[in-house]
């Protein structure tokens, strides 16, 4: 029997990547990372494809993998790191200042996704979001295989604070 795949609602558009992008891919407490190929993503009209130049190790991943942490399994771990923005969705995508996101920018994002409409976001809370998602938090699935930064390549989904930052500045600082 094949692989089901389901495509979330709304419009989408596929982005094929060669060569495939690659995650690392936590199954479970006690369990190595194993390493998965991402041939293609499909990008919301709002979605935001990064390439990761470096992504640290944060505590919340050290104790996720020592199990002092709950997490949905498999997800891919990593929420600190600063790439550049490979694709956007069809409607494009703004950093926080409000200017148009490009190919080629360096970025860094926030660890959450945010609706912008909910009572909360509403308040200026975005981080208690009524449907708060967070990179390396989220299990691999419903929002594709590219859900945290300890890969290749992170899907950046409508709703996160994306800061364009500047080229001298090294990655080691941005990262963390």
């Amino acid at each position: 029997m094949g692989t089901l795949l389901i495509r979330p609602p709304g419009h989408r558009r596929d982005v094929a990547l060669r060569p495939s992008a690659t995650a690392m891919v936590w199954i479970g407490e006690g369990h190595p990372h194993e390493t998965i190929a991402v041939p293609g993503v499909s990008l919301a009209d709002g979605d935001v494809l990064v390439a990761v130049e470096m992504s640290t190790i944060c505590g919340s991943d050290v104790h996720t993998v020592q199990g002092r942490r709950t997490a949905p399994v498999p997800l891919v771990l990593g929420h600190e790191s600063v790439g550049r923005v490979i694709a956007t969705g069809d409607a494009g995508a703004c950093a926080v200042d409000g200017s148009p996101l490009r190919i080629g920018d360096r970025v860094v994002w926030s660890v959450t996704i945010s609706c912008r409409a909910c009572d909360r976001c509403l308040q200026g809370m975005p981080q208690k979001c009524r449907t708060l998602g967070k990179y390396g938090h989220d299990r691999v699935g419903a929002h594709g295989d590219l859900t945290g930064a300890f890969g290749s390549h992170v899907q950046l989904r409508e709703g996160t604070a994306i800061v364009r930052v500047p080229e001298a500045l090294p990655a080691a600082v941005l990262a963390p």
